[in-house]
């Protein structure tokens, strides 16, 4: 499937989440930069990630506030070396 926005496109919902929270794991994103949330497109009807969000993905809020995000980043920064 090919999205006429040619933005990726996950086949879920729980796919394009798992994706948002490895992209600010993997690229390491403050909070407030990088994709915020998904949201389901109306022209393929896959998922996308989207940076212009009124509001936080909340399993990624959930993240953030417990500080398992930065502890992952952290972990993903050790790896690399």
């Amino acid at each position: 499937m090919s999205c006429p926005s040619h933005k990726y496109e996950y086949m879920s919902k729980e796919l394009a989440e798992t994706a948002l929270i490895d992209q600010h794991i993997y690229k390491n994103f403050l909070p407030h930069e990088g994709p915020q949330n998904v949201y389901e497109c109306e022209l393929c009807g896959g998922w996308h990630l989207t940076s212009k969000s009124v509001s936080r993905n909340e399993q990624l809020q959930e993240m953030i506030d417990s500080g398992e995000l930065k502890r992952k980043q952290t972990a993903n920064r050790w790896e690399r070396f």
